[in-house]
């Protein structure tokens, strides 16, 4: 198939596609834009960005066609040689899965908005841009004379690119890949500490893996001048945005735009090619479920910072700051008790990555970043350090990823079991399968790299005594509101979510000095439900909520624990 993409009126933001398909004699043809995209397992329809759809013949006839779907067409094709397909396409939403092109900036996922055939999937595409001459391309795809060529329809929507004259563009090589760093936006990091910081990340990862995957590799990284956080993998490319690009805290910015782009490099082995059978090949017009997010996400979340700190781009207090993160949104997350990850990994497809109600169901990236750390340090304690979860991963890649092969959950147990010497049914079914606490099970596996699991209560009084957390920055003339309250809290029997807070005691909240609400009695004035305003008295007790948990040295550890760690890190304890 053959693609042709204009931008003629960049303030109103719509490309112009045009696609030419050969007919090869049949009486019909059935046309396909996909409902969902690779990294994001919901359904998203992008033809509800698509207008002015028309169909002609090669002599410029309008063509018959009948819509069947929301995201397909039928076409009356009898005695035509080809047709071509043209419509606008709405392109303004810049995120890392999405399109956008304004009068600086040309950046486009495919997937959004390229038609295929089901007979022409397999067969080679080219893509003509029509674009001003002194734009920098950055693609994964070849060029030939300036046409972007990929050997399918797969390869071409797994293919994003950016196109500007204002591309900052660094580039770096590991044994026979070369990477490439291509930034846009403005910002005030240090590209020489960054470019040798990837070296050092993708470094290792190549050297854990035994080797990548493809000849090539591209960050796409858009540094927005807001706060944003998102990536997306491809085959050989990765689109970042993240922000504010320009910004106080750098170092913040910086660990962030680090994180995500370990983490998506790693996905150049785990889910591009080491892939749920359920994936295997990609259908894009039709619902995806699978169960094992919490590989596919949350072994790669896992290994996005510990690739960091085995590489020594982070130090162990980052390295223990990441984790600590991660057991915050774990922890806090209660969902976690409702729903397993495989039960949340299935549910992707219904309500997606947006938080339906309070506490519905957990994180495949977060749970499944836990059961990581878990079988890690039990496949470390075990084996006294022979193995560990980077041999699980060598293994998948091994058996499924150069095979094309896909994994179910069983083969992933199974493979742990191999090396584990037992079996692992217990764990998969509570932890995997099932909802239980991790907390005893992780403080106990930290032992053996000379950690623990510490916890204490909240320092926000209102989360420790009431069990409710309060949205940290209210708008102007707005009241600070209630956004999460802990099952079982003080706070569930008086509150509900969203409710505001028009003054405690006849005060109003003094969200600067929050240290002071401690233990006792108090008068709420809220405002709940269109407004309705209520005064409700609140006496705390002795239990407190959303206990916080944090990972720990131990001072007395072992010469046998440190030398554990620093297999497990690359870093030294103390």
């Amino acid at each position: 198939m053959h693609y042709n993409i204009s931008f003629p009126q960049p303030l109103q933001h719509f490309m112009e596609v045009t696609t030419n398909i050969k007919t090869d004699h049949k009486t019909s043809l059935s046309l396909y834009l996909p409902i969902w995209r690779p990294g994001r397992y919901e359904a998203t329809y992008y033809a509800k960005n698509i207008k002015n759809f028309r169909i002609t013949d090669d002599q410029g006839n309008q063509v018959r066609y009948t819509k069947t779907s929301h995201s397909s067409w039928v076409v009356d094709t009898q005695n035509l040689k080809e047709i071509n397909v043209t419509y606008k396409y709405w392109a303004y939403k810049m995120d890392a899965g999405n399109s956008y092109f304004d009068e600086d900036l040309i950046y486009i996922n495919f997937i959004n908005c390229l038609i295929y055939t089901k007979e022409s999937i397999n067969e080679a595409c080219e893509v003509a841009l029509d674009i001003p001459s002194h734009y920098n391309i950055a693609c994964g795809l070849k060029r030939k004379n300036g046409v972007l060529v990929a050997k399918d329809y797969y390869e071409l929507v797994d293919s994003p690119m950016i196109a500007s004259a204002d591309l900052e563009h660094f580039n770096y090589t590991i044994d026979n890949t070369d990477f490439h760093i291509w930034i846009n936006g403005k910002h005030n990091i240090n590209t020489a500490k960054m470019e040798d910081h990837f070296y050092k990340f993708s470094k290792k990862q190549i050297e854990i893996m035994g080797e990548f995957p493809e000849d090539s590799y591209h960050f796409l990284l858009h540094l927005l001048p807001y706060k944003f956080y998102h990536g997306v993998e491809h085959h050989d490319s990765t689109v970042i945005t993240v922000g504010p690009g320009i910004s106080d805290d750098e170092t913040e910015l910086y660990n962030q735009l680090l994180g995500v782009s370990s983490h998506e490099l790693f996905h150049a082995w785990n889910i591009i090619k080491i892939r749920p059978k359920e994936l295997q090949p990609y259908d894009f017009n039709k619902e995806v479920t699978f169960p094992t997010g919490y590989v596919a996400e949350g072994f790669t979340t896992y290994y996005g910072d510990l690739f960091l700190a085995k590489s020594g781009v982070f130090s162990r207090d980052g390295y223990f700051n990441e984790l600590n993160l991660l057991f915050k949104r774990h922890f806090t997350n209660f969902g976690r008790l409702n729903y397993s990850v495989v039960d949340s990994s299935i549910d992707l497809w219904v309500d997606g990555y947006a938080l339906n109600f309070p506490d519905r169901k957990s994180s495949i990236y977060v749970e499944g970043a836990m059961i990581a750390l878990c079988l890690d340090l039990m496949l470390r304690r075990k084996s006294e350090d022979k193995y560990s979860l980077d041999n699980i991963m060598v293994s998948l890649w091994e058996n499924f990823g150069k095979t094309s092969t896909g994994y179910t959950s069983q083969d992933v147990q199974k493979l742990c079991e191999e090396l584990y010497g037992e079996s692992l049914e217990d764990f998969f079914n509570t932890h995997v399968h099932g909802t239980a606490p991790k907390d005893k099970l992780i403080n106990e596996l930290l032992q053996h790299v000379g950690c623990e699991l510490t916890n204490s209560d909240a320092k926000n009084p209102f989360e420790r005594y009431f069990g409710v957390k309060i949205s940290p920055n209210p708008t102007p003339n707005t009241n600070p509101k209630i956004v999460h309250i802990a099952p079982g809290s003080i706070g569930e029997q008086y509150f509900s979510v969203n409710d505001e807070i028009i003054s405690v005691n006849k005060e109003p909240l003094d969200l600067e000095n929050i240290a002071k609400y401690t233990a006792g009695e108090y008068v709420f004035e809220i405002s709940r439900n269109f407004n309705k305003k209520l005064n409700i008295a609140v006496k705390t007790s002795e239990k407190t909520y959303f206990t916080q948990y944090k990972i720990h040295p131990k001072a007395n550890a072992t010469e046998e624990q440190k030398t554990s760690f620093k297999s497990w890190t690359g870093l030294d304890l103390f």
